[in-house]
């Protein structure tokens, strides 16, 4: 029996996930609304991603900049201006969009799309997919 609940429990984190990926553009994506959408509490909905050694905010805030990546490597949307890109991707502010980027990889949006560091640099370090 044990193993059915570990199995349902990763079930359950799947189908947040892919809520959360689904609306990651909304940036008043909340813990209350995807724990309604799943018709479960919001501390469970904690307690899944706890399970796994995460947390909610930063999965939906790691999703939001993998997004952004996506979105900046894509050639149809080299026009866009970034902050309407961060602004499609779930970031209502600019500067903290900003600020998260530069620490999660380690450089700008804009250093990033203009080849001011190379892609390969930044995954042979472990902050880009590869």
């Amino acid at each position: 029996m044990e193993d059915g609940f570990f199995v349902a429990r990763g079930s359950r984190l799947g189908a947040i996930k892919a809520f959360i990926v689904s609306r990651i553009d909304n940036p008043e994506l909340c813990l209350d609304d995807v724990a309604a959408h799943q018709q479960i509490s919001s501390s469970y909905v904690r307690k899944l991603f706890a399970a796994e050694g995460a947390k909610f905010t930063a999965f939906v805030l790691q999703t939001r900049l993998e997004k952004v990546l996506e979105m900046l490597a894509d050639p149809d949307a080299r026009g866009q201006p970034i902050s309407a890109i961060a602004l499609k991707c779930g970031f209502n502010d600019i500067s903290y969009f900003n600020r998260v980027f530069r620490k999660r990889y380690g450089c700008t949006p804009s250093d990033l799309r203009y080849g001011r560091v190379a892609n390969a640099e930044l995954a042979a370090n472990g902050r880009l997919p590869a």
